[in-house]
């Protein structure tokens, strides 16, 4: 099981956007935001992550291995809302982003009223039927 502060980073990052807050810019796949610093510090130890910039709590750091990461977390959603287990994470490039993803399927299906407008990478929206993709 993951910690809770550990995958709402990790779930951040997923859900970057012009109107989240953390924001993904496309051109440098930097992620920017307002993060956990002690979760960020020990990510960047394991690296995970990269850190590209700090001005005062504001950071902006790059995702290692992005496109495994990516893919990985999207099979761990697919997989959850199959009703697999996390045993499928042993054949994904990066297990962590598949167990992130999964717990955070998991998390998502226990709220009583999901929100229709709700954007993280692997998940379908409702209104448009389309998995969006980051």
């Amino acid at each position: 099981m993951i910690s809770k502060k550990v995958r709402e980073l990790f779930v951040s990052l997923m859900e970057a956007s012009d109107s989240a807050a953390v924001y993904y810019d496309v051109e440098t796949e930097q992620y920017t935001g307002y993060f956990n610093a002690a979760v960020v510090d020990k990510y960047i130890d394991l690296g995970a992550l990269e850190l590209v910039e700090k001005q005062g709590d504001e950071v902006t750091i790059l995702l290692n291995n992005r496109d495994d990461f990516l893919s990985s977390f999207a099979a761990g959603i697919r997989e959850a809302a199959n009703g697999n287990d996390q045993s499928y994470a042993d054949y994904n490039a990066n297990p962590f982003a598949f167990s992130v993803g999964f717990e955070h399927f998991h998390q998502l299906a226990k709220k009583k009223r999901p929100n229709p407008d709700y954007i993280c990478h692997g998940i379908e929206s409702p209104k448009t039927g389309l998995v969006h993709q980051q």
